[in-house]
C-alpha cells in the first residue's frame, strides 16, 4: 500500500513538472518528442530502424510523454552562472529540441535517397507534423514503389591473378542474384574484396579501384550488376627482410648501431643490450621473409605486440624496394618498439566496517613487466587486515582487534602459449597467453583459524575484438580449518551440516572457463553491452581415482592427502548494459544469475564457492554475506555468513559528474540467494517458484566517488527498502527506516 502511494506521488510530481514545461516554451515553437515512420505498403518490408538513421532531427527523450529533464534545463538555465545550478543543468537537464521544418524536409530527401539506394527507385516520402500546445510529433509516410531485384552479377577483371583471388570469396558476397538491389551491400562487398586482396599480397590495393556498373530493365524491374576493377596493373608484394628495433631510440634518433643480430629470419638492430630474449618474438611477429604481404598478419602482429607489457608503443612500417627481378615487388618491414616502465609499485590502505565491526586493511604490490626477459609479467601482493569483531559472550577473547588476516599472492603471465601440443594455427590466430598463479591466505578469527592455499594454470586469448576467453584446466584450492577447543565442542554438537561445513577441511580440484563479450569502445562514449559466462567444475578427475591407493575412503566419502575433495558444477551469467547521456552521464544496468549443484563426494557447495548477497559489489543495503537465503532470519545466537546455491540479482545505477574528479551516483539493487533443497541450516531459504518473487530484497541509495581515471575510490550509502527476513506484511521498511539502518560501503572501482 505504501509502495503504491509512493509511486502515485512520483507520477504526480513528474506530471506537474512536465506541465510546467509548457510555460517555458517560446511562442511559435514546439518541442519535438517523437519521429514516427509509417510504411504505406504491406508487401515490402523496410527496416524502420535503418530509415530512422536518415532523420536529421532527433527528438527529446520522454518518460511516458513527460519531459522531466527538459524541465530541469528550463529551471536551471537562467541561474547557470552559479556553480550549483550549472551542475544541475549539465548533470540532469537536457536542452529542448524545437521542431524545425527545414530539418524535416532534409530528412524526407535523405529517406527518399535511402529508398533509391535499396532498390525502391522513385519512391515517395511525405511528412506531416502534429502538435498540441508545446509537443510535436513528426510522421514520415513511406510510399515505396516495386523494388528492383538483381538478375545477374558479372565481373570485368583484366588481371587474371586478381580474378582468381576474388573467386575464392565469391560465395561470401552479401549481394546475391534475386536480392533487392542495395548499394550499401555493394559497398560492403567492395570492402571485403579490397581487404582480401591486401591479405594476399596486394599491398597498395585500395577499394577505390573497384567500380560497379548497374544496368536497369525498367519493364521487368531487374538490375544487372557488373563488378569492374581498374585495368591498371596491380602488383603483388612479398616480404624481403623484417627489421626489429627493440629500442626505438636507435631508429628515431639515429644512434650508432652496435649490433645487428639475425635470429629466426628476423634482423634485430640495437645499440645496447635490449634486455629481452630474441625468441620472445617467435610467436609474436607473424610477418616473415618470403611471405606475401598480408594486412591480417600485420593486425595480428600489432595485437600480439600490444600484449608485451615490456613495451608501451609499437609501430610497423614498410619500405618498397626493387628486387633483382623487375616483376617481383618486395617490402622491407620495420618494427619499432618503445619500452615502457618495467617496475611498478602500489600501496593501498582503507578502513572497513562490517556490521558495525570496525577495522582496517592494507596491501602492497609489486609488478615486473620483464621478469625473465621475455616480457613475462610477474605480480606479487601482500595484504594484511585487522578488525574488532563482536562474538557471543561465551567466546570473547582478550584484545580489541581479535580478527586478523594475512595473504600473499603471486602470478606470472607469459605472453605466449605454453603447451606440449604446439597448435600453431591457434597460436597464430589468437595469440593466447599462459598464466600461473599461487597464493596463501591465513585468517585468524576469535573462534577458529583458517588456512587457504591456491594454485592454478591456464590460458587467456581473444577470438575477436569483442570476445575474450579464459580457460583454467588446472585449479587447486585447499582449505584447512583449526577451530578453538570451545568452538570445536560447539561444532560437534551442531546438527546443521551446512554450518559445520563452513568450518571443515576441504579440497577443490577442477577447471574453470570464462567467456566474455564486450563491445565497448574505450575511445568513444558509446552505449555498449557486457556479457560474461563462468563455468566451474571440481572433483570429476579425482573421482576417477576413487578405487586407487591415491584416494582413501572414510565415513562414506573420499579423501586425498587426508582432505575430502569437493565435487560440484557451478555456472554464472552476468549481463550488463551501459547507456551514455551527454556530459559524461551514464546509466549502468546489470542482471546476474548463478547456480551451483553439489553431487558425488559433496552434499553442499563448498563455502568459498557458494553464492552470497550483500556488500559493496552486490546488495548494498546489506553487509557482506548477511542477506538471505530466501526469507531466512538468523535465529542462532552467534554470527554466521549466509550462503546459497542460487542467486538472482539486478542493479541499476545513474552516474554523473559533480566537479572535476568528484562524481556521484544514484542506485537501486534487487535480488537474493536461495538454497536448491530444503536445508535445516537456513529455514525458509529454499527456492520455490510460487514464492521466490516475494523474497526479493530491495535497496536504494547514493554514492560518492573520487575518480582519478586510473584509480577510483567509492563510498555508497544504501537503505534496505524491502527485507525478506521479516514477515510478509512487514517486509517494506520505508516508513520504519532510521539513520542507523543506513549501510555504508567502501570500495575500490565501480561495483559493476
Amino acid at each position: 500500500m505504501r509502495l503504491g502511494k509512493s509511486i502515485l506521488f512520483l507520477l504526480v510530481v513528474l506530471g506537474l513538472s512536465s506541465c510546467a514545461v509548457r510555460k517555458y516554451v517560446p511562442e511559435g515553437k514546439v518541442i519535438l518528442v517523437e519521429n514516427i515512420i509509417n510504411n504505406d505498403s504491406t508487401h515490402y518490408d523496410i527496416s524502420k530502424s535503418e530509415v530512422s538513421q536518415h532523420i536529421v532531427q532527433k527528438p527529446n527523450k520522454n518518460l511516458f510523454g513527460w519531459l522531466p529533464r527538459v524541465w530541469v534545463y528550463y529551471k536551471t538555465q537562467p541561474k547557470s552562472d552559479k556553480k550549483f545550478y550549472r551542475w544541475l543543468n549539465k548533470s540532469f537537464g537536457v536542452e529542448p529540441v524545437y521542431y524545425n521544418a527545414a530539418y524535416t524536409e532534409k530528412s524526407t530527401e535523405q529517406i527518399e535517397d535511402y529508398l533509391d539506394n535499396t532498390g525502391f527507385f522513385k519512391s515517395e516520402v511525405e511528412s506531416t507534423m502534429e502538435h498540441d500546445n508545446y509537443r510535436a510529433k513528426v510522421y514520415y509516410h513511406l510510399y515505396p514503389k516495386e523494388p528492383y531485384t538483381v538478375r545477374n552479377i558479372d565481373y570485368k577483371i583484366s588481371d587474371s591473378a586478381i580474378s582468381k583471388i576474388i573467386n575464392e570469396i565469391d560465395d561470401d558476397f552479401q549481394l546475391k542474384t534475386g536480392d533487392n538491389y542495395n548499394i550499401y551491400t555493394l559497398h560492403k562487398d567492395r570492402d571485403m574484396i579490397a581487404e582480401h586482396l591486401r591479405n594476399n599480397g596486394y599491398f597498395l590495393f585500395a577499394k577505390d579501384y573497384i567500380f560497379y556498373e548497374v544496368d536497369t530493365n525498367l519493364m521487368q524491374h531487374k538490375v544487372d550488376v557488373t563488378l569492374r576493377i581498374d585495368g591498371a596493373k596491380h602488383d603483388k608484394y612479398f616480404i624481403n627482410n623484417v627489421f626489429i628495433y627493440p629500442d626505438h631510440r636507435i631508429r628515431n634518433v639515429g644512434n650508432t648501431v652496435n649490433d645487428t643480430v639475425e635470429y629466426n629470419h628476423f634482423n634485430f638492430i640495437y645499440g645496447r643490450n635490449p634486455k629481452v630474449h630474441l625468441k620472445t618474438f617467435n610467436q609474436v611477429v607473424l610477418i616473415h621473409p618470403g611471405d606475401a604481404y598480408s594486412q591480417k598478419k600485420v593486425s595480428q602482429t600489432y595485437r600480439a605486440l600490444g600484449s608485451l607489457k615490456l613495451y608501451s608503443l609499437s609501430n610497423i612500417s614498410f619500405d618498397t624496394i626493387q628486387g633483382g627481378n623487375d616483376s617481383v615487388k618486395l617490402l622491407n618491414c620495420n618494427i619499432t618498439l618503445q619500452k615502457g616502465k618495467i617496475h611498478h609499485y602500489n600501496i593501498q590502505i582503507e578502513g572497513t566496517n562490517s556490521g558495525g565491526d570496525l577495522g582496517a586493511q592494507g596491501s602492497i604490490s609489486y609488478r615486473n613487466n620483464n621478469i625473465f626477459r621475455g616480457s613475462e609479467v610477474f605480480r606479487i601482493s601482500l595484504r594484511y587486515g585487522f578488525q574488532a569483531q563482536r562474538v557471543n559472550n561465551m567466546f570473547i577473547e582478550e584484545g580489541i582487534f581479535n580478527t586478523r588476516e594475512f595473504g600473499v599472492e603471486a602470478s606470472i603471465t607469459f605472453p605466449r602459449f605454453l603447451s606440449p601440443i604446439p597448435l600453431h594455427r591457434f597460436v597464430a590466430e589468437y595469440q593466447p597467453k599462459t598464466m600461473l598463479l599461487t597464493g596463501y591466505n591465513m585468517q585468524i578469527r576469535p573462534l577458529y583459524m583458517r588456512y587457504i592455499g591456491t594454485a592454478s594454470f591456464g590460458y587467456n586469448w581473444r577470438s575477436t575484438n569483442t570476445i575474450e576467453h579464459y580457460l583454467t584446466p588446472l585449479n587447486l584450492n585447499i582449505v584447512k580449518v583449526l577451530p578453538s577447543d570451545i568452538f570445536a565442542t560447539v561444532l560437534d554438537l551442531e546438527t546443521n551440516q551446512r554450518i559445520k561445513d563452513q568450518y571443515t577441511d576441504h579440497l577443490i580440484f577442477g577447471l574453470n572457463y570464462s567467456f566474455i563479450f564486450s563491445n565497448q569502445n574505450v575511445k568513444k562514449s558509446n552505449d555498449f553491452f557486457y556479457f560474461k559466462l563462468d563455468i566451474e567444475t571440481s572433483g570429476n578427475v579425482l573421482s576417477l581415482l576413487n578405487e586407487t591407493p591415491i584416494i582413501t575412503e572414510r565415513d562414506g566419502h573420499h579423501e586425498i592427502i587426508g582432505i575430502r575433495y569437493a565435487q560440484f558444477v557451478k555456472y554464472t551469467f552476468d549481463v550488463r548494459f551501459y547507456h551514455y547521456f551527454r556530459d559524461r552521464n551514464m546509466l549502468a544496468m546489470r542482471v546476474m544469475y548463478g547456480q551451483g549443484l553439489a553431487y558425488g563426494n559433496s552434499v553442499d557447495l563448498p563455502f568459498e564457492r557458494s553464492f552470497y548477497a550483500g556488500g559493496s559489489n552486490s546488495m548494498r543495503g546489506w553487509q557482506f554475506r548477511t542477506l538471505g537465503p530466501g526469507e531466512f532470519n538468523n535465529p542462532y545466537g552467534y554470527d554466521m555468513e549466509h550462503i546459497g546455491d542460487l542467486q538472482l540479482e539486478t542493479n541499476i545505477e545513474y552516474r554523473f559528474p559533480i566537479y572535476s574528479f568528484f562524481k556521484g551516483a544514484l542506485f537501486a539493487d534487487m535480488g537474493n540467494i536461495w538454497t536448491l533443497s530444503d536445508n535445516e541450516s537456513f529455514p525458509g531459504g529454499q527456492f520455490k517458484f510460487d514464492k521466490f518473487y516475494k523474497q526479493f530484497a530491495l535497496d536504494a541509495g547514493f554514492g560518492l566517488r573520487l575518480d582519478f581515471s586510473f584509480f577510483l575510490i567509492r563510498l555508497d550509502i544504501a537503505a534496505p527498502l524491502c527485507d525478506p527476513a521479516y514477515d510478509e506484511p512487514n517486509r517494506w521498511r520505508i516508513s520504519k527506516l532510521q539513520l542507523r539502518d543506513m549501510v555504508w560501503n567502501f570500495g575500490i572501482g565501480y561495483p559493476f
